[in-house]
Parts: C-alpha cells; structure tokens; sequence
C-alpha cells in the first residue's frame, strides 16, 4: 500500500514538474481540487485552479520565464483512506531576470481522492535558504 501511495503523489507531482518546465499554467493547475488553496513561497494565497494557473502563467511569461525545476518527493504518510500529505523538495534553475540562479524549496501538499482521481487540496510552498 505505500508503495501505491507514493505512486500517486510521484505521479501528480511529475506532472507539475513537466508543466512548469513546459510553461503551460493550465497544465499546472490541472491537478488542483475546485476549492484549492495555493500559497506561494511569498506567501500569497490563491484559490482554485482557474487562478493558479492564471498566476502559474504569469510567473512563466515573466520573472521564471525559460526556468526549470526539478521535484523530489521527500516524504508520504496518509491521513485518511482518501487523504495523502505529501513534502516535496524543489530546486528551480531561472536563467534569468530578477530571481536568476537556483532556488531551493520545500512544498507541502494535501491530497483528497474524489470520484477516484486524486486532486490536490492545499499546496504550501516554502522557500529554502541557501
């Protein structure tokens, strides 16, 4: 059963890291839940997948613009039969504009299986100091 569990959470945060690395904010924001809650590594708050992907674009169109990152899953427990928390760790390559370099992070996640998809709740991003 870990196993399975860690498939899921590997599975949802591979398809982030493709759609980052592609650009694609709808993409992005394809695995969020309606009522999920995003906070950035700035500590802004968007709800629902509509605005961050909206907000996912932006950041690819502008400061992250030609960036890549690279997710590991650290760590996978559930709460519940249909409730996985997942920490994942980040590093962002942006090879220019005002936040050139690498950037290290650490983003929590809380899964909730509806309808037998997995989407994500809650997404907390945290950013790691060098």
């Amino acid at each position: 059963m870990e196993k399975i569990k860690e498939k899921i959470v590997l599975d949802i945060v591979g398809d982030l890291e493709k759609a980052w690395n592609a650009a694609d904010g709808t993409a992005f924001a394809h695995p969020f839940a309606e009522n999920a809650d995003f906070v950035n590594i700035r500590g802004e708050h968007m709800r629902t997948p509509e605005v961050i992907g909206k907000g996912h674009q932006g950041i690819f169109n502008t400061i992250y613009k030609g960036s890549v990152v690279r997710y590991q899953v650290a760590a996978v427990r559930e709460l519940a039969p249909t409730v996985l928390l997942a920490h994942v760790k980040s590093k962002l390559n942006a090879p220019t504009g005002p936040l050139a370099g690498e950037h290290g992070s650490l983003f929590t996640i809380v899964l909730v299986q509806d309808d037998n998809r997995w989407r994500i709740a809650a997404f907390h991003n945290t950013l790691v100091a060098h």
